[in-house]
């Protein structure tokens, strides 16, 4: 019987790139198997790959680990990460194409006709281009997000 190494060509020696990285909020990092509580993962401790923001939240990253096997894999590790380079592009596209719906009134006429009008609808249109515009600025370098973070927190 022929078994695939899953380590064949991975770099294990990878550490955080540089401040013009892709920034997260936080990450869940899920092991599984023989051995996985014993598992170095202090690179996700490291606070150069998760925006200025995360440290008002709690802890940027959770690791659940549990001794049994997954899908008969004597290990496995999932990452769920939240942070720019995952839902940017997909909620551009999104978000696009319900203004493009919005603008051409396709099925504006049902909601209407449930309570809703025009005005709900540029509501949420706008709390979602809010959304968009915070997950961009995490790719902001470090010490000028940290400024906007700071200016943001001050008095008016």
């Amino acid at each position: 019987m022929f078994y695939l190494s899953l380590s064949a060509g991975i770099n294990w020696q990878v550490r955080p790139r540089s401040d013009d990285c892709c920034l997260s909020l936080s990450n869940l990092l899920i092991l599984r198997g023989k051995d996985v509580s014993r598992a170095d993962t202090s690179a996700f401790q490291d606070s150069s790959i998760y925006s200025p923001l995360s440290s008002s939240t709690g802890p940027a990253v959770s690791v659940w680990s549990h001794g049994r096997e997954f899908s008969q894999r004597e290990k496995s590790a999932v990452l769920l990460n939240n942070g720019q380079s995952s839902i940017v592009d997909s909620l551009d596209r999104i978000v696009g194409r319900a203004w493009n719906m919005f603008a051409s009134r396709a099925y504006l006429h049902q909601y209407t006709n449930c309570g809703l009008d025009e005005n709900d609808f540029v509501d949420c249109f706008a709390a979602l281009e809010q959304v968009l515009a915070d997950y961009r600025h995490l790719s902001v370098p470090r010490d000028l997000s940290a400024r906007r973070l700071q200016a943001s927190q001050c008095p008016t």
